[in-house]
């Protein structure tokens, strides 16, 4: 069987940012999905690098993204499929963020599958609270996730 995670990434204090976290919050309230549950609040790439280098088990990251889709779509896909390039317009609330933790944890050896389950932000706009658009998404987006997880769990 494999072993594996899901890992909320986010921060509660730029609107739909909290998507990430508020997702796998609601899972770790299923008992199937609970004890796979970690939230990385305001995660920076050295707790990514570090985390699954210790963890060295196969990683599903939930969490928002600037992926020029309309707010509140979702993408689920390999990380070896995410940009891992710095852009120079691009400013992470995690500091080097996520592409960059995953690069290092890579080059370090970390060699178990990685997922992202990524959504689009409709605001990052500096206040408490998801969007109203976002709030209207959540049932949806959780659906997409467990099914998401569902084939991960399976191989």
């Amino acid at each position: 069987m494999l072993e594996w995670q899901i890992v909320g990434i986010g921060t509660r204090l730029n609107s739909d940012d909290e998507i990430g976290l508020a997702l796998v919050r609601a899972l770790t309230e299923e008992a199937e999905w609970a004890e796979k549950c970690v939230l990385w609040e305001g995660a920076d790439a050295a707790t990514v690098t570090s985390s699954l280098l210790e963890w060295s088990r196969a990683t599903v990251l939930v969490d928002a993204a600037d992926m020029r889709l309309a707010p509140g779509e979702y993408r689920f896909f390999p990380d070896r499929d995410a940009s891992v390039t710095l852009k120079d317009s691009s400013v992470s609330t995690h500091g080097l963020g996520l592409p960059e933790g995953l690069q290092l944890a890579r080059s370090l050896g970390f060699d178990q599958p990685i997922y992202v389950f990524a959504v689009q932000p409709f605001d990052l706009s500096p206040r408490q609270g998801m969007t109203s658009e976002m709030t209207a998404l959540f049932p949806a987006l959780l659906s997409a996730l467990r099914a998401a997880c569902v084939r991960v769990s399976q191989g």
